[in-house]
């Protein structure tokens, strides 16, 4: 009987040995290193001089902007002025494919006779942006302007951009410049004059600098735009000072000058424009 017994322990414990060597498929052997990524980037130094693409994955795709501001007086002068602008951007780490557009409208009288009225309207694509500091340009706009009798002007155009301070490899730059440069044909029909149709080299030049670090910041954007067939020269220009007073508001004041040599009679050359208000902005 005990030899009964002592060989059925015998057994039990032999057994119980033998399942224990049976690999579990669900949990990892203690002597195979597990194949995932560690947190230790000590001995990565380039990783560390810019942003990894899984964080910059996680940044807002879009960003939005809208300000109003406007002018009435009644008296000696019957004057109302009305000014709305709005952008949206669109940046995505993962695709090649951007989008901007920044419509603008003005309306303003004075004793009750129109004065202005301009609406400017641009689609802008990029190409490669968010993954080259070289980047492709597509873009059509659309502008008529009370003003400068312009019953209506269509732009459309290809081109180039880079970014040579503030790039992807600095992107916390607080002095920023870029340059890019299109073939643009333009169409101008003015309201009082024969129309204008006309092959363009756009320059444009863009700086941006941050006195205070999302606090306070100016930035300017200037368009030199030469025709290619004749003297027909135009120019723009856009200086914009903000300083932010919460998380979305912000005080934005706005100088602009544009120029073009070639105009309807009695309309001066230059138009300059100068805004102070309130902007709401926000990221999402």
């Amino acid at each position: 009987m005990k030899k009964i017994i002592f060989s059925i322990c015998i057994l039990f414990i032999f057994c119980a040995k033998s399942l224990a060597q049976v690999p579990d498929s669900t949990q990892t052997p203690a002597n195979v290193i597990p194949n995932v990524m560690t947190t230790d980037t000590t001995d990565d130094d380039d990783e560390t001089e810019f942003d990894a693409t899984d964080e910059r994955e996680k940044l807002p795709n879009w960003y939005y902007s809208v300000s109003l501001d406007g002018t009435a007086s009644s008296g000696n002068v019957n004057r109302e002025l009305l000014n709305f602008k709005t952008t949206l951007n669109y940046e995505n780490p993962k695709s090649i494919f951007g989008f901007f557009t920044a419509p603008r409208f003005q309306y303003g009288t004075n004793s009750d006779i129109l004065q202005e009225r301009e609406i400017n309207l641009d689609i802008n694509s990029t190409l490669f942006y968010a993954q080259h500091d070289v980047y492709g340009l597509l873009f059509g706009a659309f502008e008529q302007s009370n003003l400068r009798k312009i019953s209506s002007r269509f732009n459309i155009g290809v081109g180039i951009g880079w970014r040579i301070l503030g790039g992807r490899k600095n992107p916390k730059a607080r002095f920023k410049l870029s340059v890019s440069n299109a073939l643009v044909r333009e169409i101008t029909d003015f309201i009082v004059k024969h129309d204008r149709n006309v092959y363009r080299n756009s320059t444009r030049f863009k700086l941006k600098y941050d006195i205070i670090p999302n606090k306070f910041f100016i930035q300017s954007v200037v368009f030199l735009q030469p025709s290619l067939i004749d003297d027909y020269y135009r120019w723009n220009s856009s200086t914009q000072l903000s300083y932010s007073i919460g998380k979305y508001i912000s005080i934005l004041a706005s100088f602009e000058n544009t120029y073009e040599n070639f105009n309807t009679s009695g309309i001066q050359n230059a138009q300059t424009n100068t805004t102070i208000g309130l902007i709401y902005s926000g990221s999402k």
